[in-house]
């Protein structure tokens, strides 16, 4: 009989069972690997995402607000430059009207200058007269009468009252005789006036010189040329022998410069006619008398009557009037009654001061 050996069997039944104690350790542990269980990774993972979340709230928030504040910048500056580009324009405009205003300045002060050289020149040296006299000097710019026409006629009242400003000197030169009267301040000026017009009519124009107090009387022969310089210094000494004497017989002269076929008339006067064509005595016209009664005296209203019908001569005719009114104290009608008639006939009126020319 065989004898077992039991010793043997358990030491391998030994091994075995510490191999696969090994190898069982070896998978537990294997098995527990990585340490972190999946039990706490899962439970952190809904915190972690919560996280997440709320940081990309404010990240989009500050996002949000960032664009928000690029916006308001870029509105800001978009306004900025709109106010900057309408400052650019109005400083265009204004450099523009600046230098538009200095090129003004420069022209009116050369006007100015230019202007102040012809008043210089105005002032000294005279016109190109026909007729020689001092006191054609006198600046043209001060009185604003202009002479034209191609026929003018000069009309020089040599009534009485053309000596003197105040009826009791008028008075006075009356009772004193003719040679005295040439003398007359107020009549040496009304003289110097005739030839103020004929030194300022165009060379172009004839003229003819005429005196009236009753009656009319014509110094010129005929029409005489402005450049005719003998004709009229001739013209000139013949009126030196005149005097102021009689009455004003405005609508005699009118008649005669009219039938000379003038186209321009001047007349140099001192106030309102005084008498009627047929001498002193006044008959039939409206204020000045009836045909039962003739009247030597004349009234305001009687002269007034006369000048209309002096007027009604022009009415419709192709001529020009103006006047130059001389000073006369007595006859407040005179000067509304000769601007009106010489406006109406595209003329004008001279008031002439006390020392005028």
């Amino acid at each position: 009989m065989r004898r077992t050996e039991t010793s043997t069997l358990a030491f391998l039944d030994v091994m075995a069972c510490g191999l696969g104690a090994v190898i069982l350790i070896l998978v537990v542990l294997k098995q527990q690997a990585p340490i972190d269980s999946p039990i706490d990774s899962v439970g952190q993972q809904p915190q972690q995402a919560a996280a997440t979340a709320a940081e990309l709230d404010q990240l989009q928030d500050d996002l949000t607000r960032a664009l928000a504040s690029h916006d308001a910048a870029k509105s800001n500056l978009d306004e900025q430059q709109q106010i900057t580009a309408r400052l650019n324009n109005d400083i265009d405009l204004a450099s523009t009207a600046l230098a538009a205003a200095a090129a003004q300045s420069a022209q009116l002060n050369s006007a100015i200058k230019n202007a102040t050289t012809a008043v210089e020149n105005l002032s000294t040296e005279p016109p190109n007269a026909p007729v020689e006299t001092p006191t054609v000097t006198q600046p043209d710019y001060l009185i604003g009468l202009k002479v034209s026409g191609r026929k003018i006629a000069i009309l020089l009242d040599s009534s009485a009252s053309m000596s003197a400003r105040e009826l009791r000197q008028i008075i006075h030169y009356k009772a004193r005789p003719g040679a005295d009267r040439k003398g007359a301040e107020k009549w040496v000026n009304a003289m110097n006036a005739v030839w103020w017009l004929v030194a300022r009519a165009p060379t172009s124009a004839a003229v003819q010189i005429a005196s009236f107090n009753e009656t009319t009387s014509f110094h010129t022969d005929g029409w005489t040329p402005t450049t005719d310089s003998a004709t009229l210094t001739t013209a000139k000494s013949a009126m030196a022998s005149l005097f102021p004497d009689g009455s004003t017989n405005l609508q005699v002269a009118v008649d005669a410069a009219l039938k000379t076929g003038a186209d321009s008339i001047y007349i140099i006067t001192d106030g309102l006619p005084t008498t009627a064509p047929g001498g002193r005595s006044l008959l039939g016209l409206d204020g000045c008398g009836s045909k039962l009664q003739k009247r030597q005296q004349v009234t305001g209203k009687c002269r007034i009557s006369l000048f209309q019908r002096t007027v009604g001569l022009t009415l419709g005719k192709p001529v020009r009037v103006s006047v130059v009114l001389m000073p006369l104290e007595g006859d407040p009608d005179a000067a509304p009654l000769f601007s009106k008639w010489a406006l109406s006939k595209g003329g004008m009126l001279l008031s002439a001061a006390k020392d005028w020319p």
